[in-house]
């Protein structure tokens, strides 16, 4: 995959999620599940964050920052990499991921 440094260092700690619990997505932060990188975050005036999907069509809002949170969307894609490295990703990273990766592919399914 062509990424920066920071971003090769967020796919390795992805990496080693996915070996945690092959389960869930293992993406250090948040989508939305339905339409994938387009979620927006701003603080309230009193306290907290609300998060939401920008995508005209869609009504989903989170009462928390869920932009900067760790995805807990369960996995459903796998990321190969061209170098064979793997992980696993919910749709809205699925869909995310077919839209910025260059050097690899986005697979249905668990690794086995």
């Amino acid at each position: 995959m062509t990424t920066d440094s920071t971003t090769a260092a967020l796919y390795a700690q992805a990496l080693q999620s996915t070996a945690v619990d092959p389960s869930r997505c293992t993406v250090p932060w948040g989508v939305c599940p339905e339409h994938g990188g387009t979620l927006k975050s701003r603080a309230r005036a009193t306290e907290g964050f609300d998060s939401w999907c920008t995508d005209f069509t869609c009504f989903n809002v989170w009462p928390y920052d869920r932009l900067d949170a760790a995805c807990t969307e369960p996995a459903t894609h796998t990321v190969q990499a061209d170098n064979d490295d793997r992980y696993v990703v919910c749709d809205g990273h699925a869909l995310t991921a077919r839209a910025q990766i260059t050097d690899g592919q986005v697979l249905p399914g668990l690794p086995a």
